[in-house]
């Protein structure tokens, strides 16, 4: 452990790291949690540690990725991506210093997360179900809500126009029509299944 001269350690606690290093996983949810996702159970176990500091972000860090080349990486990524979030949003669940009171709480923004990531294939085959009704049977549709999904749609088309980024509508369109099925639907399903 090291510690600087305030006496602030400058390295996670041995707690920390002791939990952190664990490589005697036996259930399921633990192997999402450390062989998975260990970075983000790192921060998990930092703010259960240490639950009168705070994680900042630092803006100066460098970061990179490399950008999955083939789909079937792109699978693996987000297999475990899509694991790791989930299980670790259960963990997140038991941490008790998360600021906010009541409904307005960290608690609460990640329940909502939590089961919005778990429903996100049904609400995708829903939102198909209902344009093929409305186009296909005529079924009326809440004005609202068509202008809801026009503002949503509408204001990053007008930011690409706006910055006169004409490809961005030409990747947007395709993102539409491609990644919205694979990213809404395939992805979550297949990490779901093949877990």
């Amino acid at each position: 452990r090291i510690i600087a001269d305030d006496g602030t350690p400058l390295l996670p606690g041995d707690g920390v790291l002791y939990e952190y290093s664990r490589n005697d996983v036996e259930t399921l949810h633990e192997k999402n949690l450390y062989h998975l996702g260990e970075d983000r159970m790192l921060t998990t176990l930092l703010l259960k540690h240490y639950a009168d500091r705070t994680l900042t972000f630092v803006p100066e860090a460098t970061c990179w990725t490399i950008v999955p080349h083939t789909f079937r990486i792109l699978l693996s990524q987000r297999r475990r991506w899509i694991n790791s979030t989930v299980h670790n949003m259960f963990e997140f669940l038991k941490v008790n210093t998360m600021c906010g009171v009541c409904c307005v709480s960290m608690k609460v923004v990640v329940f909502i997360d939590l089961i919005a990531t778990m429903i996100l294939p049904a609400s995708y085959c829903y939102a198909m179900y209902l344009l093929f009704l409305v186009f296909v049977d005529d079924l009326p549709v809440s004005t609202v809500l068509l202008i809801i999904y026009g503002i949503i749609m509408g204001v990053q088309v007008v930011v690409f126009i706006l910055r006169s980024r004409w490809d961005y509508l030409w990747w947007f369109a395709i993102y539409f029509i491609v990644g919205l099925p694979v990213f809404y639907l395939i992805l979550p399903v297949y990490s779901f299944w093949d877990v």
